[in-house]
């Protein structure tokens, strides 16, 4: 395989012409991508977090497939996986409608939360919560986002939300003899994930739909419909995933977010108090974990009936 460095990522060759870009620990662009030679165009799937992370995805295409990516797409609208796909205009950017439709009615609000007021802003709060940890894994938690946010300040004044200008529904293959898919179970994550499959090769990228080791966001989208889509995720029968954080794995590693966000709603519906399954403990991401229990008590409130 050819030669390739990069800060944010190292590159992972699955099969020929298949390789997942696994991000840096010590980056800040904090999103596992893909780069795949799809016999007759070359995709990259995920487009990471600034523009310069979003050029090193290009210049690997170039490096490893030999020219550069012919198309695009996004597995969601999270920043850390869409925000550098402006260095991907003039080639087809593909997503789920509901991805589109996310980054274009909520424009203004997103791009309020990249002002170099806003992030220097965020810093400071990162940096007391850091400084107040008590604990060595909430330093750690605190400096994860540090490094995010000091990346996108760096970036501020280059950064623009770049929707899909091409959008699918449920399942579309795309161009290129090696008969990959972008496949969407609707909603989990986000509203309207979409994963990459190569069938041939039984190869599953999954964006944050599976995450290993790290706490994943769950704010946006059905906590109750994100088990659903893992398990018809887990009928597609990939032998390897490559998950939105964390190494590449195996299928049955998607049931570690499915204990995860089932413990989530399990907590939710427990007293306050009470003790935390453990499948919530053992991953990175303390701040995410507070954030996702917070989520899931008003998603329990308001969409499951009373008992």
């Amino acid at each position: 395989m050819p030669e390739w460095r990069s800060p944010f990522y190292a590159v992972e060759q699955l099969t020929d012409g298949v390789h997942a870009a696994i991000a840096s620990p010590d980056g800040y662009a904090i999103c596992n991508c893909g780069i795949v030679d799809l016999d007759g165009a070359r995709l990259v799937f995920d487009a990471s977090l600034t523009p310069d992370s979003a050029r090193d995805l290009k210049s690997a295409s170039e490096k490893l497939l030999g020219r550069p990516p012919s198309l695009a797409a996004l597995s969601h609208w999270h920043f850390d996986h869409s925000l550098g796909g402006q260095e991907f205009t003039g080639i087809p950017i593909w997503g789920t409608r509901r991805t589109r439709e996310i980054l274009l009615e909520s424009h203004d609000q997103l791009m309020a939360e990249l002002t170099r007021e806003q992030l220097e802003k965020d810093i400071r709060e990162l940096e007391r919560r850091r400084d107040a940890a008590r604990s060595d894994e909430g330093r750690a938690d605190a400096e994860l986002f540090l490094r995010i946010n000091r990346g996108l300040l760096a970036a501020v004044g280059k950064l623009r939300l770049t929707p899909p200008d091409h959008t699918f529904e449920t399942r579309l293959v795309l161009p290129g003899r090696r008969g990959a898919e972008l496949v969407s179970f609707g909603s989990g994550h986000t509203d309207a994930d979409a994963l990459l499959f190569l069938p041939q090769e039984k190869i599953l990228f999954t964006g944050d739909l599976a995450v290993i080791g790290l706490q994943p966001s769950m704010g946006s989208g059905n906590p109750d419909h994100w088990l659903v889509a893992l398990d018809e995720a887990a009928r597609l029968a990939p032998e390897r995933i490559v998950p939105g954080h964390g190494p590449v794995a195996k299928a049955e590693d998607l049931a570690e977010t499915r204990e995860y966000v089932s413990g989530i709603l399990e907590a939710a519906e427990s007293p306050t108090g009470a003790p935390l399954p453990r499948a919530l403990r053992r991953w990175e991401g303390t701040m995410s974990l507070e954030e996702n229990l917070q989520f899931a008590r008003g998603w329990v409130a308001t969409h499951r009936p009373r008992k």
